[in-house]
């Protein structure tokens, strides 16, 4: 068991302490880690989505049993971590909506991908899209409206729906998604030449992802209080995967998406947190302490979580 572990843990690990090392000592600058992330979230992993879209068989599981066993824990969790940093840690409504924000944001594409998809196998890949589509854009919306009416602005709202659905049109996710249920509608497959550039495509998503992870790390140090850190991390690291594996439970979700749905859940804290923090100018600094300290100690916890995947399965 602990073996098995360490082959997913250990290359994932080792990679992103590669990107970060190599930031730490210059020689890779933030330009060079802009157009490499660019170039996975704007090109490989839409590739990748519309390549697993088209070869995968068509799920026999409920794509809104899995939304609902995923996105009704993460409002939870998101409410908990909100009203906690407001009431507990004494911090103002704008600070607790990003400390919420850090409890519910996975990371889903730098570490969610190489992470699922080495822990769960290929088959995993077609329900972690199917949350990854429409992750960023959906809570994405919910933050920016609650930020903008605590904040005082809600008459920006107005233009606000135009936006979101602009949003989803220019997703790269989202296009890659809906392009590959297209294509596979037509019935025409892939032809060998055009399968094997996707196979190319999708073998570097994992390592230049990671390497953007550690990257991204080598920027965030602790330089904030670690007791907004400390509040998130068990929220994120810990409650959400429980909630999500008691909803899919519950309402009957086929293990093998209840199982990518859980592991997702359990990723550490996204970097959206500290963009949304920079954006409003709220307490940047509690973000990157937020995401460092979820991102370090998650870790443990992915293993932890992997551990009793492998033993339901």
């Amino acid at each position: 068991m602990l073996g098995s572990i360490l082959n997913v843990i250990a290359p994932v690990l080792l990679l992103g302490v590669f990107g970060f090392a190599a930031t730490k000592v210059g020689h890779f600058r933030a330009a060079h880690r802009e157009g490499l992330e660019k170039y996975v979230f704007d090109y490989a992993v839409p590739v990748l989505l519309f390549h697993a879209v088209v070869k995968l068989d068509t799920p026999s599981a409920s794509t809104g049993a899995l939304f609902v066993t995923y996105y009704l824990p993460l409002s939870a969790v998101f409410l908990v971590g909100a009203i906690a940093a407001r009431w507990l840690l004494k911090r103002t409504t704008v600070e607790a909506i990003v400390i919420g924000l850090g409890a519910c944001y996975s990371n889903s594409v730098l570490l969610g991908i190489p992470l699922v998809s080495r822990a769960l196998g290929p088959d995993a890949l077609l329900p972690l899209f199917l949350l990854i589509s429409v992750h960023g854009i959906s809570v994405f919306a919910v933050v920016t409206v609650l930020m903008e009416v605590a904040k005082g602005q809600g008459a920006q709202l107005s233009t606000f729906p135009k936006q979101v659905a602009k949003g989803l049109i220019s997703n790269p996710l989202i296009q890659g998604l809906g392009a590959g249920f297209l294509w596979k509608a037509t019935g025409l497959g892939l032809h060998p030449l055009v399968a094997e550039m996707f196979d190319l495509v999708a073998t570097s998503v994992v390592p230049c992802a990671l390497f953007v992870l550690g990257s991204s790390l080598a920027t965030y140090t602790i330089s904030g209080s670690v007791v907004p850190a400390i509040l998130v991390t068990s929220i994120k690291n810990l409650l959400h995967p429980a909630l999500v594996w008691l909803v899919g439970s519950w309402i009957g979700l086929e293990r093998d998406w209840l199982a990518v749905a859980i592991l997702l859940a359990a990723m550490p804290t996204g970097m959206t947190m500290y963009q949304f923090a920079t954006r409003y100018q709220v307490a940047p600094p509690v973000a990157t302490t937020c995401i460092f300290v979820s991102t370090v100690s998650g870790i443990g916890t992915l293993s932890v979580v992997i551990a009793l995947l492998a033993g339901l399965s």
